[in-house]
């Protein structure tokens, strides 16, 4: 893989709230908090090691721990709206190959509920009983300026906590539409899925044979990659 396609998983994700700074916005007893990914370098996620190899880390995790996951609720549907402005070709297509992807790996389930014109960014706070859909855009560096540079793509979701327990229950996902269509399929598939790990709750790693490495160039899933979705999946009891 050429180093301009290795550039597009440049996008570096830290257990950070919005904007690099701690972001609580109190709703009635509860706390939220959004992570998304940044532009930052650093690693400063905790890596853990996998039972078969390779490293993973978490987004968030539960309050006082570095190795609990904030997780989906493995017995909720994750619903999904598209904004598909400047989707390129066959965009349906790999989507639903990714979120097969996904559903395969983590045990969690993904349902397309259909389009949106909102704002890319544009994610709601909920609460346990009020989930918005996750919004999964196909956008520009115009109207998304962290796209800019080689940039693909952002991902993160929105926790809830309640009573010391903290849930994802809303998020999104921004795909550089343009570079993309220029570096075709196979590269978009990968970066989707690289977004879609940031969604579930997976962090950088600074492990090449990991999917979840900024620069990697592998098409799926190392195996830290997979121990670390199987954490923040889960199949409901």
């Amino acid at each position: 893989m050429t180093p301009r396609v290795r550039a597009v998983l440049a996008v570096s994700v830290l257990a950070l709230l919005i904007g690099g700074v701690s972001l609580y916005t109190v709703l009635t007893d509860e706390i939220t908090g959004t992570v998304r990914s940044t532009e930052s370098s650093e690693f400063e996620s905790v890596p853990m090691e996998g039972p078969d190899g390779g490293t993973y880390a978490f987004m968030s995790t539960q309050p006082g721990t570095d190795d609990v996951p904030v997780t989906y609720d493995p017995c909720q549907t994750i619903r999904i709206v598209v904004n598909p402005d400047r989707a390129p070709r066959n965009a349906d297509e790999i989507l639903d190959d990714a979120l097969d992807r996904m559903e395969e790996t983590t045990g969690l389930q993904f349902q397309v509920d259909g389009t949106t014109d909102a704002d890319p960014l544009s994610t709601e706070a909920g609460d346990a009983g009020d989930r918005p859909p996750v919004q999964i855009s196909w956008s520009d560096a115009e109207a998304v300026p962290d796209l800019d540079g080689d940039v693909a793509g952002l991902g993160g979701s929105t926790w809830v906590e309640e009573d010391g327990f903290r849930q994802y229950v809303t998020g999104i996902v921004v795909l550089d539409a343009e570079d993309l269509d220029d570096l075709g399929e196979d590269v978009t598939r990968t970066v989707l899925l690289h977004e879609l790990g940031h969604l579930v709750g997976l962090a950088h790693v600074d492990d090449r044979d990991e999917l979840m490495h900024p620069y990697g160039d592998l098409p799926d899933w190392g195996p830290g990659d997979l121990a670390g979705l199987a954490a923040l999946g889960g199949t409901c009891d």
